[in-house]
């Protein structure tokens, strides 16, 4: 039993002193690219390269925030062209909490990890105002879960939230969301319907059951129509997000406007 606790113990502190490495290697990456030392997109690509090894890596050494900040910097530089100073600052604030979380040598409680995933940077969008100007989104502190396998319809779903001033953050199935939800406490999730493993049906009556998201709004993303068998008996707090067509954005606004 000693050796093998003594296993764990030394594959952890690897884990530890790789993740700090690479915790480097972003961050110099996101230096040399904001003073236009590298090239965007090459430095981008290493920065979800690393970021995606060290979300996959995190929870199984007992550090699933580490894993959860990392998912959220994937999140923020899925769309990312370019880094400028602002951006650069940005970035940093993920890694510094990698960085922080890790040197502790522990998770911290649950309550803490709420804190500092809700203190991380979004993206801000601006919207062009009467005039044709752009102004930025004034930032609520309202946070969506999205959890959809597709990327475009990610892609749509954040974009449509983050005019209106939302965090997002996306998960690609129910174990993912799961997860999310005990760490985040979301304010709402949109799921769709089809997704690999559990569908999107059973886990938004799965999230209705739960306390942590007890009268929080659910939206599914279905092109069922109410009365589909499917659709039976579901909680009355989810609400049936048409994904067919101009319904969605139409029945997505109505969700959304429900949150304001």
């Amino acid at each position: 039993m000693g050796n093998a606790d003594a296993i764990v113990a030394s594959l952890k502190q690897d884990f530890i002193e790789d993740t700090v490495d690479r915790i480097d290697r972003i961050e110099t990456t996101i230096d040399r690219v904001a003073s236009g030392m590298d090239e965007a997109g090459a430095g981008i690509a290493e920065l979800r390269r690393e970021a995606h090894t060290v979300k996959g890596l995190a929870g199984s050494f007992g550090f699933p925030l580490v894993g959860a900040i990392a998912h959220r910097l994937e999140d923020y530089i899925a769309d990312l062209n370019e880094i400028d100073d602002r951006e650069a600052a940005s970035l940093v604030d993920f890694t510094s909490w990698i960085r922080e979380v890790i040197e502790s040598g522990a998770n911290p409680p649950a309550d803490e990890e709420t804190r500092i995933l809700r203190s991380l940077p979004t993206r801000s969008v601006k919207v062009d105002d009467a005039d044709g100007k752009a102004d930025a989104v004034a930032a609520l502190d309202k946070e969506v879960l999205l959890v959809t396998a597709t990327a475009v319809q990610a892609s749509f779903l954040q974009r449509e939230l983050r005019q209106k001033g939302f965090r997002t953050i996306t998960a690609r199935n129910a174990v993912e969301a799961f997860e999310t939800v005990v760490q985040s406490h979301p304010d709402a999730v949109i799921t769709a319907a089809v997704l690999d493993g559990l569908s999107g049906i059973e886990l938004v009556r799965a999230l209705a059951a739960m306390k942590t998201l007890a009268n929080k709004k659910l939206g599914l993303l279905t092109s069922f129509d109410a009365s589909h068998p499917d659709l039976e008996g579901l909680p009355e707090n989810v609400v049936i997000i048409n994904n067919r067509g101009k319904q969605t954005s139409e029945h997505l606004a109505k969700f959304i406007e429900t949150m304001m």
